[in-house]
């Protein structure tokens, strides 16, 4: 009975001192370095919609721009300042192609209100660049894990594909058409926008480790698309990617 509580008494006392002794580990290394490679799954998907002069009457034409997850490369590096609080920069990159569907509605050269419909695609890509500002809370969590958890405001350039204009052919006539190509022009913008992530570091050596991160990007771009036109699309997301860890 006197063992049991002994026993007892002990863990009431040297329960609460383990997590103090957690909560007060150091991460003696100022500097890490992180690179990955990975994937940004979210889907931004979006579409357009405008009219052109045609035949003394108007052309109708809509695009469907697929935007589903892309290859990422992610690069990161900074400096603990005080304690566990860390400064540090990150670079993202990520990109993916897929073919935007382009429907348009043609008007008759010969008869008003008589529309010939045409479908088609066109490549269209997308990359999206970002550089975020990193302000982290390192956390030990053994002598081997760690995690660096970051927040912080990003710039995200967006390069986004456009369809200008749909070229097609006709013969006489003229009930039917079909599609030719769509002419297209690149659009790039630069928006300001939000990071939140973690950073996990397994450390095979004291300087060498493998880790895995995990990233939320978000900003709202307005690209143009010509003749005064504007596009508003959604850049960042989800990224998860795993690679090469650095401390010093």
């Amino acid at each position: 009975m006197r063992r049991i509580v002994t026993a007892t008494l002990l863990a009431l006392i040297l329960g609460p001192v383990r997590p103090a002794v957690a909560q007060t580990r150091a991460w003696p290394e100022r500097i890490w370095f992180g690179i990955s490679g990975g994937v940004q799954p979210t889907v931004n998907s979006f579409t357009d919609a405008f009219d052109v002069p045609l035949y003394q009457e108007t052309e109708k034409v809509s695009i469907d721009y697929p935007v589903k997850g892309g290859v990422l490369v992610a690069a990161s590096g900074g400096y603990r300042m005080w304690k566990q609080l860390a400064l540090g920069l990150g670079v993202t990159r990520s990109s993916r192609r897929a073919p935007a569907t382009v429907d348009a509605r043609l008007p008759h050269p010969f008869f008003d209100n008589q529309f010939r419909d045409v479908q088609g695609t066109t490549p269209a890509t997308r990359t999206e660049v970002g550089a975020h500002v990193l302000i982290g809370w390192m956390m030990p969590l053994t002598d081997r894990f760690g995690v660096l958890i970051t927040a912080g405001p990003s710039v995200l350039s967006v390069s986004q594909t456009l369809v200008t204009g749909v070229e097609f052919t006709e013969t006489y006539p003229y009930d039917t058409a079909a599609f030719k190509n769509a002419t297209t022009r690149t659009a790039t913008v630069t928006k300001a926008g939000f990071n939140a992530g973690a950073d996990l570091f397994w450390m095979f050596s004291r300087r060498i480790g493998a880790g895995g991160m995990v990233q939320v990007t978000r900003a709202r771009a307005k690209e143009p698309a010509g003749t005064g036109r504007t596009v508003s699309v959604d850049a960042g997301g989800a990224q998860v990617g795993a690679g090469l860890r650095l401390i010093f």
